[in-house]
């Protein structure tokens, strides 16, 4: 009988650590969300998905770039600004 508990307390374990890896958000995220609703006419619903858009196509070191006025080259500054522009309207 205490076997199982043993089983459920390592499965109940590795449940946590799969989602804590997993489901984590980026550092930049919150930062860059915060930014997003400080700009007028923001919602939440809006910021949110305009975050997770941005964060599913840049990195977080190309996010804190953007975030910190480091955009270096035009080929990148194209991405961004095509990013944002697409992103904008998928979460209009």
């Amino acid at each position: 009988m205490p076997r199982i508990f043993l089983y459920l307390a390592a499965f109940a374990l590795l449940g946590f650590f799969i989602t804590r890896t997993f489901n984590q958000q980026p550092p930049s995220w919150e930062p860059f969300y915060q930014a997003c609703m400080a700009g007028t006419g923001s919602t939440e619903q809006r910021c949110s998905c305009f975050a997770d858009y941005v964060h599913d196509r840049l990195n977080d070191d190309e996010i804190s770039a953007v975030m910190e006025n480091r955009v270096a080259g035009a080929s990148f500054q194209d991405r961004v600004e095509k990013i944002v522009q697409q992103g904008s309207l998928a979460c209009h």
